[in-house]
């Protein structure tokens, strides 16, 4: 069959080519930056989607980051496919790291008495309780259970003040550094196109 791999990889093999693929990770953000800048959007519109999808990443809520960053596309009018492409930046590999600058940024500005030391155990008993308070809210239409369950979020409210303003230092030269790559790529195309 065409385009098929020629030797099939047990399930182990495809998690580590999906955690570290065959080719390494340069190759893949070099294709990823080339399909942003071919995008046949204008600059505003691909740089802004970028920015929606890598803000959308940054947040802690968790299995959302994709719808929350082609709403936002969509909402503004901006480049979906961008958006998707700048969720990435949201990964395995880069979770850790902005789940822990979320929390540390959080903390600095968010004012509580108890401040918990994060760990994976914690972690996932907020997101279970996360969980459980929009389920209750969207699903039960319970809004007292649910309130109950978020009062109880002790890293979350924290990550979540952390996210938004880590959203504002990172999104603004996000936007004006893609933009400007884009705006530079479509140049040299047009350069090209008239010397031909």
């Amino acid at each position: 069959m065409l385009f098929k791999r020629r030797e099939k990889g047990n399930f182990i093999y495809n998690i580590l080519y999906f955690l570290w693929p065959k080719k390494g990770w340069r190759r893949i953000i070099k294709y990823i930056v080339l399909r942003l800048k071919r995008l046949p959007h204008s600059p505003h519109s691909i740089a802004l989607g970028f920015t929606f999808g890598v803000a959308a990443a940054i947040t802690p809520f968790f299995g959302l980051h994709f719808f929350i960053g082609i709403f936002l596309a969509w909402l503004f009018r901006a480049s979906i496919f961008a958006s998707i492409i700048g969720n990435l930046v949201g990964n395995p590999w880069t979770f850790p790291f902005i789940w822990i600058m979320n929390y540390k940024v959080g903390i600095l500005f968010y004012s509580t008495s108890n401040v918990p030391n994060i760990n994976m155990k914690l972690l996932s008993n907020e997101l279970l309780l996360l969980w459980n308070g929009f389920y209750t809210f969207f699903i039960k239409f319970s809004y007292v259970d649910s309130l109950n369950n978020l009062k109880e979020l002790q890293i979350i409210p924290p990550m979540i003040f952390g996210s938004f303003i880590l959203i504002i230092l990172i999104g603004m030269p996000c936007y004006f550094l893609s933009r400007l790559i884009i705006i530079n790529y479509k140049n040299k195309i047009k350069l090209s196109k008239k010397k031909t």
